[in-house]
């Protein structure tokens, strides 16, 4: 028997991977198990938080958000796997370690196909509500991919995706399914797919911002046409999402009070949890493109001066003091900064202006805010766009994302150099170390997924 495959899957809990088999077998419920055969068993496994919110950690520290020296103290208290994941290094984990990204969003790619797979023939729904939870499931199976691809695959190149490796695309809830890679394109491809049919049978808000939604597979899109350079779908994506008023909050409602908690709070349209926490210390490269009065440097950003001795990202403290994972799923402000970026791209410095001040002047006390006029930003639109997306997605995967595709845009990549232990390292734009690599626990068990190259 084939088993090597089991890998990808070792998270997934057992009740799900006996509905796959016992549902052939039996039509009774064992004792101890339930198999999936109503629409709200499928319900029930998108409702279950631990499937879909959990998901990575690594992106908010290759990024160079994070300060180029890390002092002993903080190194120490991160630990090896982020020590290496900082520089880059050939490997991330060692021995049987498993790597918690990968595992956990091949585990929401299972369980999406599982629900894909039977849904549709469930007792006890209706047409419109299996559709709904299929919906669901693509949504998430597409985040899923896309941040896999963005850790684990080249940077996509339009020039070059039908020839560039992917992943190993799971497309069915079997755990001896071919796992060699597919093209870039078709991971992207398939992406596409699911959230094109996903937004026909989504509402445009969800009941909880932990369930997709029609917004939510339009902002998706619109990050997804972004990255394949697609400027035109991703502005068109933005402009559907934009359409449905999606909430900015004003900052200054908060600054004597208590921010809303992540169930409750209105900028995140997709939920979605780092697997761990990561505090910093923040470049101060970074903080400086913050002017003084910006109250994000207020309330994203903090200072510890014992282990980090820096700037902090603190945003997720707001209400929990011992809850440190960042927010890593969708929002508002990425729909509005998506669209600038696009119209800077056509270089419609007007468009650029109206989009960022709309974004902006929730930033500051009204008292405080100078608007943004076409000459503070007509000298490089694009790059003030690029400076806005660092502001506003501090503490999260976007800096890292944004940074390999920029890579295709000449300078505005900037070499990244760090030094840890005494030892100065530097990504560039035509280093392979922006590919993570592939867990060596993974490719003993799976060696046709083959290593990326360090």
């Amino acid at each position: 028997m084939k088993i090597k495959n089991i890998i990808l899957y070792s998270l997934l809990s057992s009740s799900v991977l006996l509905a796959a088999s016992c549902r052939k077998f039996v039509e009774v419920d064992q004792y101890d198990k339930r198999t999936l055969k109503t629409t709200d068993d499928f319900r029930y496994l998108l409702n279950n938080k631990g499937n879909f919110e959990s998901s990575y950690i690594l992106p908010l520290i290759t990024g160079d958000n994070i300060a180029a020296e890390v002092p002993t103290t903080a190194s120490l208290a991160w630990g090896e796997n982020y020590q290496r994941a900082y520089i880059w290094n050939d490997y991330f984990y060692v021995d049987n370690q498993q790597d918690v990204a990968w595992n956990n969003l091949y585990k929401q790619i299972y369980i999406a196909n599982e629900i894909l797979d039977g849904v549709m023939e469930s007792q006890n729904g209706t047409t419109s509500q299996k559709l709904a939870v299929a919906a669901e499931a693509r949504v998430h199976r597409a985040f899923a991919y896309f941040s896999l691809a963005n850790q684990y695959a080249q940077v996509y190149d339009p020039t070059k995706a039908e020839s560039q490796p992917g992943l190993p695309l799971l497309q069915k809830a079997d755990l001896f399914e071919n796992l060699s890679r597919v093209s870039l394109a078709r991971i992207y491809e398939q992406m596409i797919t699911d959230l094109s049919l996903a937004t026909e049978n989504l509402p445009n808000y969800p009941t909880f911002n932990y369930h997709p939604s029609k917004i939510a597979a339009y902002a998706l899109l619109s990050r997804v046409y972004l990255t394949m350079r697609n400027f035109e779908e991703a502005g068109r994506y933005a402009d559907l999402a934009l359409a449905l008023d999606p909430t900015v909050y004003n900052l200054e409602d908060y600054v004597s009070g208590s921010y809303p908690r992540l169930i409750d709070d209105k900028e995140v349209l997709l939920s979605k949890l780092s697997s761990g926490f990561i505090r910093g210390p923040i470049n101060p490269e970074l903080i400086a493109l913050y002017k003084a009065d910006d109250l994000r440097l207020k309330l994203f950003i903090g200072t510890d001066v014992n282990t980090y001795k820096g700037s902090v990202y603190i945003k997720p403290l707001f209400n929990n003091p011992y809850y440190y994972n960042s927010y890593v799923g969708l929002n508002s402000p990425e729909i509005i900064l998506n669209r600038a970026e696009v119209y800077a791209r056509q270089n419609n410095v007007a468009k650029v202006v109206e989009l960022l001040n709309l974004l902006r002047k929730k930033r500051f006390a009204a008292s405080k805010y100078i608007a943004l006029s076409p000459t503070d930003i007509s000298g490089d639109l694009l790059q003030s766009v690029v400076d806005e997306r660092r502001r506003e997605f501090v503490g999260t995967d976007l800096r890292w994302y944004d940074m390999r595709r920029l890579t295709l845009d000449g300078n505005y990549f900037k070499p990244v150099s760090r030094t840890l232990n005494g030892q100065t390292y530097t990504l560039t734009a035509s280093s392979p170390r922006l590919i993570y690599p592939i867990n060596q626990e993974v490719l003993t068990l799976n060696p046709e997924i083959g290593q990326n190259p360090r």
